[in-house]
């Protein structure tokens, strides 16, 4: 009877094996360099349905990477470089968004395969950038400090998202547009983009935004934030420049304004903001929820 069990044992074992060599099969993992050309700006545009993503800079001045990781059976990638353009475009697809009970029982799916999917843009450090990101579920993970950043546009429909420039750009970016519909979104250091206009937008969910920088400011500069339920903390240099409005969405809405403003007219301003030779005017729009402003 002990031999009976063992050989079902191992019967059993010979059969898991193939079945785990064929699940790790199925994982792929492709890599794709391109070179930019300098001479105008290299423009990116990425679509990604669901996954892990990162974007950071690179070491090659030139190189802009882009690495993929996904479950055959789930997702589909789709790559093209036009070096005449400059242009890179880069698509992340789920072929289904909904399992059917068919397709767990042929294929055995796991509920959080979606999780393994994970993309990693790797920028270069001395071509000018134009970031287009549109991204429908997912952890994101964007840094962008020290490149040439000449512009950002972020779209995220659901997820934890988090930006950060740790370093100085080294242009001076026309337009920043983050959007992040349902979901937890973090901006650190964003005094370091070196932007003219900004613009921050959440729907449902926290949002906090921190204006640090390494640098001062270059020109004046315009942000308007805004949530429509959830969350907002605003972190403000106590040495900067800055005026700010809060549109209150009737008494549903929190304030917490640090005493280091004073109040004119529906305004408030930050001490020797008249004496700056730059400044910084925010418009934000907390909805239903709290507003949390710091200094430091």
């Amino acid at each position: 009877m002990k031999k009976l069990s063992h050989y079902m044992y191992l019967g059993f074992v010979l059969v898991l094996v193939p079945a785990a060599i064929l699940a790790v099969d199925e994982i792929d993992h492709k890599k794709y360099s391109f070179t930019a050309s300098e001479r105008s700006p290299l423009k990116i545009r990425l679509e990604i349905d669901a996954g892990k993503v990162e974007i950071k800079p690179g070491t090659d001045e030139k190189n802009v990477d882009i690495d993929f990781r996904y479950d055959l059976r789930r997702h589909e990638v789709s790559v093209d470089f036009d070096d005449k353009k400059n242009e890179l475009n880069a698509y992340f697809d789920l072929k289904k968004w909904f399992k059917n009970r068919k397709d767990e029982k042929d294929h055995d799916y796991d509920d959080d395969s979606h999780s393994s999917a994970k993309m990693v843009v790797t920028l270069p450090t001395e071509v000018p950038v134009e970031l287009y990101c549109k991204i429908k579920a997912g952890e994101t993970e964007v840094e962008l400090g020290g490149i040439h950043l000449k512009s950002l546009k972020l779209n995220v429909l659901a997820g934890e998202t988090s930006v950060s420039f740790s370093q100085p750009n080294q242009l001076l970016m026309k337009e920043l547009l983050v959007e992040s519909k349902v979901g937890e979104l973090r901006i650190e250091k964003l005094g370091n983009a070196n932007f003219e206009y900004a613009n921050i937008e959440g729907s449902i969910g926290e949002l906090s935004i921190d204006l640090a920088a390494d640098m001062e400011l270059e020109t004046d500069r315009e942000m308007e934030i805004s949530l429509s339920i959830g969350q907002t903390r605003l972190y403000l240099p106590r040495d900067e420049a800055v005026r700010f409005s809060v549109s209150k969405f009737l008494f549903f809405s929190e304030l917490d304004i640090p005493a280091d403003f004073s109040k004119e007219g529906k305004y408030y301003y930050s001490d020797g903001y008249n004496r700056a030779k730059h400044k910084t005017q925010l418009s934000i729009s907390p909805g239903l929820g709290t507003l949390d402003i710091r200094v430091r």
